[in-house]
């Protein structure tokens, strides 16, 4: 699990210096000192819905927004997704894992140890080849031991394709609703903008905040999160819908950072 190595002074530190980054060279977080006619010490909340209609403007300026160059939005990263699973003290590295997704990736493996790395097409995807998605699904339940990542309504699409695996459950933050109890199923924190922001461990119950990647201070409408690595976009204090209920916390076992819901 991605515990060792943490620093709250480090943690709080690459918070910083992506602010002032995005304060120095990205043009939406600069014309916020502008409106308010001051220097800003922390960028005004960005809900995450809004992201999309000022995206060209989330970009630094020495290296803009060219849509017609940009690689798909809202990927994410193989490390990203890897980490998150790590965090679920499940994770089978040497084993493959299959993802639900509604679009193909050129990913082949996401992490050291070994295990590929595979896309299963959900049902709500276009694909031209039927035989492609029923394909994906052959693999699936012909993989010795596989890990499967996909959300509930996914799950159930898959009818009965999933035994077998060993199923990671795809949530979104607002979901997150428990604190320290024993997980009966292996949990993933994922937003579709955002991407993999953490995971429930299966061992102390909390949901613990990918902290190399991501850092999260509790706001007065839920938790900010800015994306420390990122840089393009850049992404700062940004909330997330039917988060108010969660505030940033330490996990006593693991000491790393966590977001707690208790019951909604």
């Amino acid at each position: 699990m991605w515990t060792r190595g943490f620093s709250e002074r480090a943690w709080e530190r690459g918070c910083r210096e992506t602010v002032a980054r995005a304060f120095a060279a990205v043009p939406y977080y600069r014309e916020m000192w502008a409106v308010a006619g001051a220097r800003l010490d922390e960028p005004e909340a960005t809900p995450v819905t809004r992201l999309d209609t000022v995206l060209d403007r989330l970009y630094p300026l020495d290296a803009p927004y060219v849509r017609r160059r940009e690689e798909p939005l809202w990927v994410g990263e193989p490390a990203e997704l890897f980490e998150a699973l790590e965090l679920t003290g499940a994770h089978r590295r040497d084993l493959p894992l299959f993802e639900v997704r509604t679009s193909l990736l050129d990913w082949e493996r996401i992490g050291p140890g070994g295990g590929r790395y595979h896309v299963v097409l959900s049902a709500s995807a276009e694909v031209a080849d039927p035989e492609l998605r029923q394909g994906q699904l052959r693999a699936l339940r012909e993989a010795r031991d596989p890990g499967l990542l996909a959300d509930a309504a996914q799950l159930t699409e898959l009818d009965g394709g999933t035994a077998g695996a060993r199923v990671f459950l795809r949530r979104s933050p607002g979901e997150v609703v428990e604190d320290g109890a024993a997980a009966e199923v292996t949990e993933v924190v994922h937003d579709e903008r955002l991407g993999y922001l953490g995971a429930r461990h299966r061992g102390c119950g909390r949901t613990h905040l990918n902290w190399r990647r991501v850092h999260a201070r509790t706001g007065g409408s839920g938790p900010l999160f800015t994306m420390t690595r990122r840089r393009r976009p850049t992404l700062a204090n940004i909330t997330l819908p039917g988060t108010t209920h969660l505030t940033v916390g330490r996990c006593a076992e693991h000491g790393t950072p966590t977001l707690d819901g208790g019951s909604r």
